[in-house]
């Protein structure tokens, strides 16, 4: 966010920090496949509950955050506003024990050049892309889901500027990712995880040892042997935050898996699978602030 002192000279902060808060229910709380948005709730804040892998995502708020960590918490008023405007539209109105984990995300929304980022709902979510006369370029805003317009309009500018050369146009908008099918299959978003978000990786990881092995919902030892033999997974928060999503739908059921999952990680790589450090994270996603 300071490109400039890379430049020999002070910057102003380009990037003001906001976090948003998302509480996972079960699904019976918003039955069917259908997602719902409040665009403007009791204080004109924006709620959502969407349907996920047999659960339902409550959130989320946007708090300007100065004081940046790896693993935000979430505040206790933010809890209270979801919980409460939530309980005004779902099915029945969710507790504070019906979460079954808390996470919180950071943006890094781009702030205007003047703005102390202190109102961060105003800011725009869109990325910015800013070249120095030096050829320095700087990315910021944007968010995981945008990623690839992202990365276009990068090599654009950076084209446009004569910074690297224009070889063809991009493709970005049409290449798979990996395990990407050949020919469109649709799914649920509400759907309980499973073989099928594997696409067509999902008859390798069917035949490894341990297919019929249940872990957990959505969780079979075969799952994780394909993750340390083929997504480089090593330790038990790379298996069940990033290649399984168990700890942000249920970071108990995380916690109580946790142990066999390292050891299958261990088994498979010979690598510690920081099993403890992955207990004190879950922990965290299971507990409320009071």
């Amino acid at each position: 966010a300071r490109d400039g002192e890379a430049l020999g000279r002070t910057a102003a902060p380009i990037v003001a920090p906001s976090q948003g808060v998302h509480l996972v229910v079960d699904r019976a709380f918003l039955p069917g496949d259908r997602a719902l948005l409040v665009p403007s709730t009791a204080d004109g804040r924006v709620l959502f509950a969407v349907p996920w892998l047999g659960h339902t995502i409550l959130g989320t708020t946007d708090t300007p955050r100065s004081d940046l960590a790896l693993e935000p918490e979430p505040f206790a008023e933010e809890v209270a506003f979801i919980l409460r405007e939530a309980g005004r539209y779902l099915a029945r109105a969710p507790r504070r024990e019906d979460v079954t984990s808390a996470w919180v995300g950071l943006r890094p929304l781009v702030r205007p050049s003047g703005d102390d980022g202190g109102n961060t709902k105003r800011l725009s979510r869109e990325h910015v892309v800013a070249i120095s006369p030096s050829g320095l370029v700087t990315v910021t805003g944007g968010k995981w889901t945008t990623y690839r317009a992202m990365a276009e309009d990068v090599l654009e500018q950076a084209a446009a500027a004569g910074l690297v050369e224009r070889r063809a146009g991009g493709a970005t908008a049409t290449l798979r990712l990996a395990g990407a099918p050949a020919t469109p299959v649709t799914h649920a978003i509400a759907a309980p995880a499973g073989l099928h978000l594997y696409g067509s990786d999902a008859g390798a990881v069917g035949a490894l040892p341990g297919a019929d092995t249940v872990l957990a919902p959505g969780l079979t030892e075969a799952m994780v042997r394909f993750a340390a033999r083929h997504e480089w997974a090593r330790t038990v928060e790379d298996m069940l935050a990033r290649r399984s999503r168990l700890l942000f739908l249920d970071a108990r059921a995380a916690a109580a898996v946790a142990p066999r999952v390292a050891a299958l990680l261990h088994a498979e790589t010979g690598v510690d699978p920081q099993l403890g450090e992955f207990d004190a994270l879950a922990r965290r996603y299971a507990s409320l602030p009071e």
